[in-house]
């Protein structure tokens, strides 16, 4: 009998579109603090429990990424949605 060694799993941080206070952005946690990216500006700001519930959570940003991958992949929205069957 052979003893395998353990394998912890690595968790890489998590990206999620999200808007907060009416700006759209991603929402991230690279250590012990949530933050809000805000493109545009390029803003970064720290994000406290006071804040919470200001925050909509729209998606992951990988699955989202994923997905227009695929679309771009199939020739694009138009492409995709006049290939539909009617």
């Amino acid at each position: 009998m052979q003893t395998v060694a353990e394998i912890t799993p690595t968790r890489k941080p998590r990206a999620f579109h999200c808007t907060w206070h009416g700006l759209a952005g991603i929402l991230t946690k690279p250590a012990a603090a949530v933050l809000f990216l805000e493109p545009e500006s390029g803003a970064v700001v720290t994000i406290t429990p006071a804040d919470e519930a200001a925050l909509v959570v729209l998606g992951e940003v990988e699955s989202a990424m994923a997905q227009y991958c695929t679309d771009m992949a199939a020739g694009g929205y138009a492409a995709i949605a006049c290939s539909r069957a009617h």
